[in-house]
C-alpha cells in the first residue's frame, strides 16, 4: 500500500506549523486533482494554483511531481499502520473475535470515509510502486495482524498464525482496494464493511474454532 520512487534530492522536511501547513496545501491539492484528472493529466504548475503557493515553495518540500505523489501515499498509508498499532494495544485483553473487529475498524476507515481519494491512490500505488517497497510495506501490515490475531490466550496452539494474518490483512486490503478501484459509483460503506468483517471472521472462525464458539455475530 505503499509507493517507493526513485531517490530524489533531499528536500527539507516541514517541521513549523506553517511550513507544515503550506506542505500539507500542496499535498491536498495534489491528491483533488489526482482525483478530478488523474495523476498523467496533474501539472506542478496546476497543484501550485490550486494550493495557493509559488514554486519556491514546492521545491523547498518536494523534488518533483514524483516525490509528491510518493509522500501522499505514504502519509496516508503510514496513518493506517498507526490506527493499526493503536488498536493492537486498546485491544490486547478482548476475545480474538473481538480483536478482529478493531484491526477491521482500524484498517477500514480512512478508505471508506474518502473513497474516491483512496481510489485514485490505489490506482497511482500500482502505477509507481516497486515490488520490493511494497513487499515490505505489505510485510509490515501483516505483522501487525499477527501480533494482534496471537495477542490474547485464545489463539490455537496448533494453528500457523503468520499464514492467518496474512490471509486476513489481504482479504481486508483487496476487498477494500479492488471494490474502490473497480466500481465507478461510490460504495456503500456499511454494505463493503459487513462484507470484509463476514469473509474475515469467517475465514479465521475455520482456523480458530474454539475462539469463535458461540460467537453468532459475524
Amino acid at each position: 500500500m505503499q509507493a517507493s520512487l526513485p531517490a530524489a534530492p533531499k528536500r527539507r522536511k516541514p517541521t513549523q506549523s506553517r511550513a507544515r501547513a503550506t506542505a500539507q496545501a500542496i499535498e491536498q491539492a495534489f491528491v483533488q486533482l489526482l482525483v478530478e484528472k488523474g495523476y498523467a493529466q496533474v501539472t506542478i504548475r496546476q497543484v501550485l494554483a490550486l494550493a495557493g503557493v509559488g514554486a519556491g515553495s514546492f521545491y523547498e518540500y518536494f523534488a518533483s511531481k514524483e516525490a509528491l505523489a510518493a509522500v501522499c501515499i505514504r502519509l496516508r498509508v503510514r496513518a493506517i499502520a498507526e490506527a493499526l498499532q493503536a488498536a493492537v494495544l486498546a485491544s490486547a485483553t478482548a476475545s480474538l473475535p473481538e480483536r478482529v473487529d478493531a484491526l477491521l475498524a482500524a484498517q477500514l476507515q480512512a478508505p471508506l470515509a474518502e473513497p474516491e481519494q483512496w481510489a485514485a491512490l490505489f490506482h497511482l500505488e500500482r502505477q509507481v510502486s516497486k515490488p520490493q517497497a511494497f513487499r515490505e510495506l505489505y510485510r509490515e501490515f501483516v505483522l501487525l495482524w499477527e501480533r494482534g490475531l496471537g495477542a490474547g490466550g485464545d489463539w490455537p496452539a496448533g494453528a500457523a498464525l503468520g499464514d492467518a494474518a496474512f490471509a486476513a490483512h489481504a482479504i481486508a486490503y483487496s476487498l477494500v482496494s479492488q471494490t474502490l478501484m473497480a466500481r465507478t459509483e461510490r460504495p456503500d460503506a456499511a454494505a463493503l464493511r459487513a462484507l470484509v468483517r463476514q469473509a474475515v471472521h469467517g475465514y479465521l472462525s475455520v482456523v480458530a474454532p474454539r475462539a469463535y464458539r458461540g460467537c453468532l455475530n459475524f
